[in-house]
């Protein structure tokens, strides 16, 4: 897999490559069923919450996991993209994350799974986010046109487009841990259509702003204790694990079903989790851990 100076020099048509082959990899995960990717009792899962091109505990992840020397870890990844590294000329270059995920995804297809984020549809429907003044959007475009140039940039954006169309929306453990990017907000819980889960590919109706299940999924925020509770008894889950809504803390507790996790920044955290075991909330508190304080020479070993 490239390190980040190798990176620099890749071209469009091996990026393409790259991100064809992982898409495929998403739609061949032994693990899919519909949107969910349903892990085994014996699996060890380690939990990350938005990086957002948090470079130092992306690397960090990496040299711990150690996935070829451990076939039961797996890792989850999700909203790596639009981080805060803004050229003088507002151009940012998240993609190269993106990119050594999916080579990731590509040297371990089993062990590297990924969930579809906010950030991940904005930057397929151009929805304006910003940061610093800036629309994340258009700096990660005018990154990517800034080293491909204009006819490379189009092809790495559209084969990037087809390799988020590919994500799932969803893992879950036999534990009945469920993890995903967010979750529906309160006035939209009643009404929320589950068999999003089940669909063996999302149609455009499942993306559309405001009313599509997957959007309201990955987009809502500050939701109740109660809304997560008839979520997750509606998926089948003791315990849901987000990202999405950003914690200086590193986590959030919401209620006795919902943690809250976030790896984009120094107090960010990682969560492993063994997926036969069923957790109460406390216990999975007691499991999270800053990245800071990871030692890769020890940690998971």
């Amino acid at each position: 897999m490239s390190d980040w100076a190798d990176v620099s020099d890749v071209t469009a048509d091996e990026v393409s490559e790259t991100f064809e082959a992982a898409r495929d990899e998403l739609m061949l995960d032994p693990y899919r069923d519909g949107q969910v990717v349903r892990l085994q009792e014996n699996a060890e899962l380690w939990v990350t919450g938005d990086l957002h091109d948090q470079r130092t505990n992306f690397s960090k992840l990496l040299a711990t996991a150690d996935l070829g020397d451990n076939p039961r870890r797996h890792l989850l990844l999700h909203e790596l993209i639009h981080g805060s590294y803004f050229d003088p000329n507002g151009a940012e270059d998240s993609w190269k994350m993106l990119y050594r995920a999916a080579e990731l995804k590509c040297d371990f297809p089993e062990q590297v799974h990924f969930i579809l984020a906010n950030h991940d549809l904005a930057q397929i429907f151009g929805e304006g986010i910003m940061k610093a003044g800036l629309s994340v959007c258009e700096a990660y475009t005018k990154g990517i046109k800034n080293h491909f140039g204009e006819t490379g940039g189009a092809l790495v954006e559209s084969v990037m487009t087809e390799f988020f169309l590919a994500l799932p929306l969803a893992v879950s453990t036999p534990g009945g841990t469920f993890v995903c990017h967010s979750l529906p907000q309160d006035e939209q819980i009643d009404d929320f259509d589950y068999t999003v889960f089940k669909r063996e590919r999302l149609k455009k109706p499942d993306y559309q702003r405001r009313t599509g299940p997957a959007y309201q999924l990955i987009w809502g925020r500050n939701m109740s204790p109660a809304t997560t509770e008839k979520f997750a008894e509606n998926v089948g889950a003791n315990v849901i694990i987000t990202g999405h809504q950003p914690q200086d803390s590193g986590f959030m507790v919401n209620g006795d079903k919902h943690l809250i996790i976030a790896s984009d920044h120094a107090q960010g955290v990682l969560l492993p989790i063994d997926c036969g075991e069923k957790y109460e909330m406390a216990d999975l508190v007691s499991k999270i851990t800053r990245f800071v304080a990871i030692d890769p020479e020890t940690f998971g070993k």
